[in-house]
């Protein structure tokens, strides 16, 4: 898919929901805009078990891929990576994970917070175990976002790294991965108790309404010449899907009015003890 097609992918979401089979005009849809105001504490979430972050070979191959939509798609080692804990109701097998971006000179993530869109965003995506169909079930997969963010200091975080680098040069192939990296050598040492939570969808067509959505409260701090290097060096520009409207209420507005379907959009932030009594909610 040239340059130019990448961009019609993304420029035509609107129309996504008339293809064939297509789940994107359902009822859940991702992403979405975070109201803070919104947000409450679910005490049954707690903290991930992130087994294989920290492991040098689970890289097996790069690509950048206009076809999908998700450029820069990274696949990992089968059975490497797992995630459990944080509220999931199992464990869950890491696949890929790939980037959204804008153009250079404006914002790509694709999940916003009040309003605000990142510069970036990194998307972790996981099966859930022992699913055959993982997207005919709500929680048949879980995907990690992390925003990603200009760093305030110049060579501070996981951009110093020259393999990070790497992946914008990476167009139109695949490259098969020879260095040691690990996902904890791109995520630096990003926060990684408090996050947010809702039940949504795939962010690329079909849509299916499959996704256990954790998006992490503090981004990932990288050189601002590293975002730009993305739509630069790769020519794909603005690969996001815009943020999906929230399904409004059918009960009775409570005293302090959220226009949301609770079982869907409420927010959940999991915050450790130590910051809870410290947060005005």
């Amino acid at each position: 898919m040239d340059c130019y097609s990448a961009s019609q992918f993304y420029s035509s979401h609107t129309k996504w929901k008339n293809l064939t089979n297509s789940f994107c005009g359902g009822s859940k849809m991702s992403p979405i805009d975070i109201v803070t105001k919104n947000v409450t504490t679910d005490p049954n979430l707690g903290n991930f078990n992130l087994n294989g972050f920290n492991s040098k070979d689970v890289f097996t191959s790069i690509m950048n891929n206009g076809h999908t939509g998700t450029k820069t798609h990274c696949t990992l080692k089968g059975n490497e990576v797992k995630v459990s804990g944080g509220g999931l109701s199992g464990t869950y097998t890491g696949l890929q994970f790939h980037f959204h971006w804008g153009d250079g000179n404006h914002p790509g993530s694709e999940h916003t917070v009040d309003e605000h869109r990142y510069p970036m965003e990194m998307h972790i995506v996981t099966q859930k175990d022992h699913l055959t169909a993982p997207r005919e079930h709500p929680d048949g997969y879980a995907v990690l976002g992390f925003f990603i963010n200009e760093s305030k200091l110049l060579n501070q975080g996981p951009s110093r790294s020259p393999h990070v680098v790497h992946l914008c040069f990476i167009v139109g192939t695949t490259v098969m991965v020879t260095y040691e990296i690990s996902i904890d050598d791109l995520l630096g040492n990003v926060n990684r108790h408090d996050y947010y939570r809702y039940s949504g969808s795939l962010t690329t067509h079909l849509c299916n309404q499959a996704v256990v959505w954790t998006v992490f409260k503090e981004p990932v701090n990288v050189d601002l010449n590293l975002i730009k290097m993305f739509p630069k060096q790769t020519g794909y520009f603005n690969v996001y899907r815009p943020t999906q409207p929230l399904p409004v209420a059918t009960g009775p507005v409570s005293l302090h009015p959220v226009l949301l379907d609770l079982s869907y959009v409420f927010c959940c932030w999991h915050a450790s003890v130590s910051i809870l009594y410290n947060l005005d909610l």
